[in-house]
């Protein structure tokens, strides 16, 4: 049986893998692609709506030269104090996949949706408090964290996420 680590692990090693399969050439000649320490993230634009909470998760580049990404972020809820995953991973909504070149200070947002816990059942859901969200920038298996505490779902056949490809 697999552990939460290795599944979090093998998915996000295969987003990697995606999203640097459908990259176009010309982006790998000058340009570095954004490696997980060249990025910092951060929730932004936070607003609620009818059972949701609607914002960006921000990639903001903080290295000393250009680079550029494409795709969608992985991003799943922690807790516990220790980083263990509360529920599924987020969806991917559709939208466009754009290489997005950063220079220094420059950032690229991701549409998130993050469903109130409360829409569902709580036998369902199975309700836990959540320390915050961990986000896997797009080709990269090293994770970052976003403190946001709140409540997410601990079963897995419950979707409370969802993100959209990154835009710039």
């Amino acid at each position: 049986m697999k552990t939460t680590s290795q599944v979090a692990t093998a998915c996000a090693t295969a987003l990697a893998a995606v999203t640097l399969s459908a990259l176009p050439a010309q982006a790998h000649a000058t340009i570095p692609y954004c490696a997980n320490s060249d990025l910092r993230a951060s929730l932004v634009n936070l607003q609620g709506t009818a059972g949701s909470q609607v914002g960006d998760l921000r990639l903001t580049n903080v290295a000393a030269g250009s680079c550029w990404t494409r795709g969608y972020p992985g991003v799943s809820y922690v807790g516990y104090g220790n980083g263990t995953q509360i529920g599924r991973a987020a969806a991917w909504d559709t939208g466009t996949v754009r290489t997005i070149t950063l220079a220094p200070g420059q950032h690229a947002d991701s549409p998130i949706r993050m469903v109130d816990a409360r829409n569902y059942p709580a036998a369902t859901c199975l309700p836990t408090p959540v320390d915050g969200l961990r986000v896997y920038v797009p080709g990269s298996t090293l994770a970052k964290y976003i403190p946001h505490p709140t409540t997410g779902c601990r079963s897995s056949s419950v979707t409370t996420i969802f993100v959209r490809p990154l835009t710039g």
